[in-house]
């Protein structure tokens, strides 16, 4: 019923079936699951704001979302994804605004967590070239 320090094996799960998260140990699931706040959106809400300043980074826990720039859609942030993590780590504005195309489950991080997350052995690497990916390109 319970994982490593208390965090419920459901949780675990859920950041378990994140690609990002995908294959890591109990322990750092927890960690994680630390570091996280879950919250559910509806269809058509703004995670970011081209522009508007970066406090807070997402995992697409389910759902997906349209990066748009100057009004136009460069692309689709899919579940597994990490967005708003350029303008939180480079402490700039954001870059893109990023809306739900579907209702969607996301986890929400705060610029400090999102540092700490890349220090980690594990997701390190991943979110690491997830940031590298999402330089290449327009971001939100």
């Amino acid at each position: 019923m319970f994982g490593r320090k208390g965090v419920p094996q459901s949780r675990l799960e859920l950041l378990r079936q994140v690609p990002l998260f995908g294959g890591l140990s109990d322990k750092l699931l927890a960690r994680i699951d630390s570091m996280t706040v879950e919250t559910t959106l509806a269809r058509g809400h703004e995670l970011t704001t081209q522009g508007q300043p970066s406090n807070q980074a997402f995992v697409i826990v389910e759902g997906s979302a349209e990066v748009r720039v100057n009004g136009d859609v460069v692309r689709e942030a899919l579940a597994g994804e990490l967005v708003g993590e350029l303008g939180v780590l480079d402490h700039t504005a954001r870059s893109a605004t990023v809306i739900a195309t579907t209702p969607m489950r996301v986890l929400v991080m705060n610029p400090g967590e999102v540092a700490t997350l890349l220090r980690q052995d594990g997701p390190a690497g991943r979110v690491q070239a997830d940031v590298d990916r999402h330089r290449s390109g327009p971001q939100p």
